[in-house]
Order: C-alpha cells, then sequence, then structure tokens
C-alpha cells in the first residue's frame, strides 16, 4: 500500500509540475525575445526590455528547473527551463557589457547619468531611454543580478563563458560597493517619496546589495570548471564602513 500510494503521490506532483510549466510557458516565455533574452514589462510591450522584469521571470524558470531536476525522466523540461534562464541572464549581462564606459564612470561619480540601464530595447539590446527620459540609477537591480548570478552558478547552469565576462561581473561588485550613501531611485523606480524625479537614498537597495555582495564573495563563475582568475572578491569592510 506504502509503494501504491507513493507513486500516487509522485504521479499528483507530476501533474502539477507540468501544469506549471504549462502556465510558464503561455505566461512568460511566450514573451522572452529569442535573440536579447529579455522580457517585456508587461505583455502588450513589444519594444522595450526590463531588466527587472527578466530577472523576475529567470526566477520563475531557473526555479521550475530546479524541481525537474529531481525527476528521473524529465523529458528535457530541466535542461529546456535552465537554457531559457541562461538565455535572460546572458541577455542583461550582454546588454550591460555595451556600457562598460558608463560603469567606468559611476564607479567614481555615482550620478545617475553614468548608470547602469534597467531599459533596452528588447529587440537589439540597445539603450532605449537617456537618462533624462527614465530613471536607470536602480542598484538593487544590479545587485539582484548578481545575488540571481550566483544561485545560478550554484545551481549547475554555465551563465559566464570568458575572462571578459569575469572582469565585468568583478566591476558590477565595484558598483554597488557603494549602495549605502548612493541616493537612487530605488525599486519603485521613482525615486524621492515626493515622486519628483529625484534620487534618495532606498533602504531597499542598501539590503539587496549587501545581500549580493556578501553572496558573491569568494564564488567562482565559471563553477567546479573554474580557476582562481574566474573567482570575484568583495571589500566587505570598505562597504560596511566607507
Amino acid at each position: 500500500m506504502a509503494s501504491v500510494s507513493l507513486d500516487f503521490a509522485t504521479r499528483n506532483w507530476l501533474r502539477s509540475l507540468h501544469q506549471i510549466v504549462s502556465s510558464v510557458k503561455r505566461l512568460l516565455l511566450r514573451y522572452q525575445n529569442p535573440v536579447t533574452g529579455l522580457y517585456p514589462p508587461c505583455s502588450s510591450d513589444k519594444e522595450v526590455g526590463s531588466v527587472r522584469d527578466t530577472l523576475y521571470c529567470c526566477m520563475a524558470t531557473w526555479s521550475l528547473c530546479q524541481a525537474y531536476k529531481k525527476v528521473d525522466d524529465d523529458l528535457g523540461k530541466s535542461c529546456e527551463l535552465g537554457n531559457c534562464t541562461i538565455l535572460g541572464l546572458r541577455g542583461i549581462l550582454m546588454c550591460w557589457m555595451r556600457q562598460v564606459s558608463r560603469l567606468e564612470n559611476f564607479k567614481t561619480k555615482q550620478s545617475p547619468e553614468h548608470a547602469l540601464h534597467a531599459h533596452f530595447n528588447l529587440e537589439t539590446g540597445f539603450e532605449i531611454f537617456e537618462a533624462e527620459e527614465y530613471g536607470h540609477l536602480q542598484i538593487d537591480v544590479v545587485s539582484h543580478f548578481l545575488l540571481f548570478l550566483v544561485q545560478a552558478i550554484a545551481s549547475g547552469l554555465k551563465v559566464i563563458y570568458a575572462q571578459s565576462e569575469v572582469n565585468f561581473v568583478q566591476n558590477l561588485v565595484f558598483y554597488v560597493e557603494r549602495a549605502y550613501r548612493t541616493p537612487d531611485f530605488g525599486m519603485w523606480e521613482r525615486g524621492s517619496t515626493y515622486n519628483d524625479g529625484t534620487c534618495e537614498v532606498h533602504a531597499s537597495s542598501i539590503g539587496m546589495a549587501k545581500a549580493a555582495l556578501e553572496s558573491i564573495n569568494g564564488v567562482n563563475l565559471f563553477g567546479t570548471e573554474g580557476s582562481q582568475w574566474s573567482v570575484v572578491y568583495v571589500d566587505i569592510g570598505k562597504f560596511a564602513f566607507g
């Protein structure tokens, strides 16, 4: 009776997983751009790709990927969902790597005009809004990317491919290390509580930055196949005490 009950429970569990995958494909994956890997902020948007929404959607596909890894015969679902997650994360990475000059300027000036963008063209991955048009300075988004990147790599996904990408991720660490004293537009993308288009220091950005820096410190971006040069380091003392 125990084995029969277990088999019945397993069948129900698999049925639930398949239903969730169907929902994810219908509600999320159909909107992921196959070239840039980005997701739009809403289903009706055909032009704008959002970094924040892409991260949220990638977390959904990654979570399902982890669930299917526990299935003996997953019909290729874990591989498909894992690859969709990689596509999204690398899409964000490629968009930001085109803005390396902004990142270098931001490390010394912490000005909104030099911030990495949070929205890109959905089809091309190029810049779509200037700093005057949209509040791109959202430190929590960059921190969220770093935090989720660590989770994805720890689960076995191959997200980072080359030394140039390792170096850029290390630069992203430098980007968020001053979050505790850098006013930004925050997770609601509106800046000051007066909603007047100005930045202010947000606890959510500071908390996300702290979590990201603590998580990525000492992480090998090539996973178990990496070497010393693919490890990212963080000056925790610098972040904590300035």
